[in-house]
């Protein structure tokens, strides 16, 4: 029995040190699905090459009808109008309007890097399109980055 439990701790021991060594050795926080580039530095609320739909061109926001629940999109307009529930907005370019959802995280980025948004002011949205469970209803565009043009 004492030789399992001095196997189990001997082996914990290294599972721990490997892991610190690792995160020493590339002083960057590993992001799940996110490419690690020598020398790149993280900034919270960054948007990273193959993240969130990034390098894809901007639709029009009628398009975002067309998409499959999850697809990721990027959308270019203006937030005209706070929708009342659950960090809903009404999202609106030259085709026409879309329902956004704005997370309390995406937000916070925002006011990280000390960026307002009016009414007025073109921004960019990366995010994904989301279908209700049921047959009928709207498309919602699930926020996952603003950029303010």
């Amino acid at each position: 029995m004492k030789k399992y439990t001095a196997v189990l701790v001997l082996g914990f021991v290294f599972f721990v040190s490997a892991g610190s060594a690792f995160a020493q050795f590339t002083g960057q926080q590993v992001i799940p699905g996110q490419t690690i580039v020598p020398g790149q530095q993280i900034i919270p609320g960054q948007i990273i090459q193959g993240q969130y739909g990034y390098g894809l061109q901007a639709v029009p926001v009628v398009q975002a009808w067309t998409y499959y629940h999850k697809s990721p999109i990027v959308i270019q307009g203006n937030i005209v109008q706070f929708y009342g529930a659950s960090n809903l907005y009404i999202f609106r370019d030259s085709s026409g309007d879309v329902l956004v959802k704005i997370g309390p995280k995406e937000l916070q980025n925002l006011w990280y890097q000390g960026i307002s948004i009016a009414e007025t002011d073109t921004i960019e949205i990366y995010g994904e399109v989301h279908w209700p469970r049921h047959s009928y209803g709207t498309p919602e565009v699930h926020v996952r980055y603003i950029n303010k043009l």
